[in-house]
């Protein structure tokens, strides 16, 4: 049966790279993951009819309740060593590190931390916040400490974040562990191209639409930060309206970094494919945070096989079996792809492949 094999596969794969973890762990673990794999949900009682076990409903979902009671479950020990041999194969690349946090149901407010992948992206860290404003320097250097060691070595590091971000706090600490910084700053905030000179609004430097503004070693705010260099330019608003976005960064104000940039936008494919787009986490039904967090590490686990799945399709070739969208332009983010992947293959009673790395 495809979800049994399912599951000697995968169990077969956590042993072999998580060595350090239990048994019983790992037994468990490998259950909710294909549950979560085979559902395409975060919804317990979901996960827990996809469960390949002989045994009654109510039986199932105990089972996974007890993993998100076990305080030893961790993201450190359960995920990122999955992670870290994921992107074995990044030795000597430019990578970017993507921050940003979401709210979900008003009730769970997760900072995650993402590496940029193929126009996409795949979580490395997540801190579940215990209040639903904004994150604090303290959790965004903690976040971003637990997903650079995951990174191979002789990797140069872009860091990149939105306005939330801001802090020069957190961007002096970003350079001063030798990464590139591209943080957002507010549309309204003050410029001065000299320590004592007079600042005016950013909004001066747009004089239309279409204008991108490239300002090298200049000062922000009424307390004059910096030096940094800055780019701005306008956008819309969720209900249309003319809005002006802005970065500080130590490279270079071009259009190359500018263009560069961009590629924050990745980690929103992630919050996508969490959500409505793939597994419904914000209908998970768990309300205690702890519990919560702790339901990521599985489900984090399935999306990085999709994720890979996803990968493989492309790479041979495979793509247009489930995704008609043209070569440039995919319909399908890669987990779903991986998740197409696994319904065309299931139509034929075969299981997928069980792959967790994305260079292979």
């Amino acid at each position: 049966m495809p979800t049994a094999a399912l599951y000697d596969s995968t169990s077969q794969q956590l042993t072999a790279q998580l060595p350090d973890a239990h048994a019983s762990q790992i037994e468990t673990l490998a259950l909710i993951v294909v549950g979560i794999a085979q559902s395409v949900s975060a919804q317990i009682g979901k996960i827990a009819r996809a469960l390949p076990l002989d045994t009654t409903q109510a039986a199932k979902e105990q089972r996974i309740r007890r993993l998100l009671d076990n305080e030893r479950v961790t993201q450190t020990d359960h995920y990122q060593p999955l992670a870290k041999a994921a992107l074995h194969g990044l030795n000597g690349q430019r990578v970017q590190l993507l921050m940003d946090r979401v709210l979900l149901r008003d009730t769970h407010n997760i900072l995650v931390v993402s590496i940029g992948f193929r126009r996409r992206s795949l979580p490395l860290a997540w801190i579940a916040l215990a209040h639903r404003g904004q994150s604090g320097v303290a959790d965004q250097q903690a976040g971003l400490r637990s997903a650079l060691t995951l990174l191979p070595e002789r990797v140069r590091v872009s860091i990149h974040a939105d306005s939330e971000f801001r802090s020069q706090e957190l961007f002096a600490w970003i350079r001063a562990h030798g990464h590139d910084g591209m943080l957002g700053v507010p549309g309204r905030t003050l410029v001065a191209l000299t320590p004592d000179g007079a600042a005016t609004a950013l909004v001066t430097w747009l004089p239309n639409r279409e204008t991108v503004a490239y300002l090298n070693g200049v000062y922000l705010t009424e307390d004059r930060l910096g030096p940094v260099n800055l780019l701005a330019w306008w956008a819309q608003d969720d209900d249309g309206k003319p809005i002006v976005h802005a970065v500080m960064t130590n490279l270079p104000a071009t259009w190359a970094t500018y263009r560069y940039g961009s590629r924050r936008m990745w980690i929103e494919t992630v919050f996508r494919d969490w959500q409505s787009g793939g597994f419904h986490l914000d209908d998970s039904g768990v309300t205690d945070r702890a519990r919560f967090a702790r339901l990521l590490v599985p489900l984090v686990i399935a999306y990085l096989w999709f994720v890979a799945v996803g990968r493989w399709v492309v790479k041979r070739g495979y793509r247009t079996l489930v995704d008609d969208g043209p070569a440039r332009s995919w319909k399908y983010s890669l987990c779903h792809i991986g998740i197409a992947w696994n319904e065309r293959l299931g139509s034929y009673t075969q299981a997928i492949p069980v792959l967790l790395k994305l260079y292979l």
